[in-house]
């Protein structure tokens, strides 16, 4: 059985700030993201993270993208290396894939992956979900999938129309075929299921304007950072889902449906999370 779900229906649920607060109770998110060519994404989603909420924030990307980040979130803890800076190994959240290929620097990512903390919950997207497809990557019961419908349709080897008739339970597929805790199937009317309680959640909030590229490693920015103060992974999820739907309607109701740039939506998520 489906629930429906908006935004007005989980601002109760948005993280509130101690008066004794510091970065350290506001959570670590480490974002794995941006191969060479590929360093927006990275970029935006940890980007996204800090302006959720999130007390630290890491970025590990293809060196070439070092520069384009320091400028861009001087905030952000951006390492071009070979392998993990030790902080790496002290994270609430890992989110893995964005803007990721199947060359030499991926693979190395990869390798370092598999000897993060297990116990740290971990988002997956993009190419990180290629690397799900290859059996190359064993995941924790603490896992997200975010795929859109053409990475649903790689994933299951179907096609994207038959995804798009079958979204709800396309996405209880998904989770069971790769042990996820929770598929967020992203598109209009973007689905949410968790396997622990088999419940499947449809958000209502959101439309068309959504449709452009960055959007999506935005979302993982923003679940990831609500995990990181302490939401649980059904809280983050759902949140996280509506408040970036929210954010696409407030900038669609101000300047139209066409040309949003997802960068744009970030600033108005921080809005909505301080409401």
């Amino acid at each position: 059985m489906k629930k429906n779900f908006t935004f007005e229906n989980l601002q109760i649920a948005i993280p509130k700030r101690k008066s004794n607060s510091h970065k350290g109770l506001n959570g670590r998110v480490l974002v794995i993201a941006g191969s060479k060519g590929l360093g927006g994404a990275g970029i935006m989603a940890s980007e996204a993270s800090l302006y959720s909420g999130a007390g630290l924030v890491t970025l590990h990307t293809h060196k070439s993208n070092l520069e384009a980040s320091l400028i861009r979130n001087p905030e952000v803890m951006a390492l071009g290396i070979s392998k993990f800076f030790p902080i790496s190994e002290n994270v609430n959240v890992i989110l893995y894939g964005p803007g990721m290929q199947n060359d030499e620097w991926s693979n190395k990512m990869l390798e370092h992956l598999h000897n993060l903390p297990k116990e740290s919950n971990l988002i997956i997207d993009a190419g990180g979900l290629q690397h799900l497809k290859n059996q190359n990557l064993t995941i924790s019961n603490k896992t997200i999938l975010t795929p859109h419908p053409g990475e649903a349709s790689n994933l299951l080897g179907i096609p994207i129309s038959e995804i798009q008739q079958n979204r709800e339970k396309t996405a209880r597929i998904i989770s069971e075929k790769f042990n996820s805790s929770c598929v967020i199937l992203k598109g209009n009317k973007t689905v949410v299921y968790f396997k622990d309680k088999r419940e499947t959640f449809v958000c209502e909030d959101g439309g068309p304007e959504l449709s452009t590229g960055g959007t999506g490693d935005i979302l993982c920015g923003v679940i990831g950072a609500l995990l990181a103060q302490g939401l649980s992974l059904h809280e983050a999820s759902l949140l996280g889902v509506a408040v970036h739907a929210k954010a696409g309607e407030i900038f669609a109701d101000k300047n139209g449906e066409i040309g949003l740039n997802a960068t744009a939506i970030i600033p108005i998520i921080r809005k909505l999370l301080n409401k």
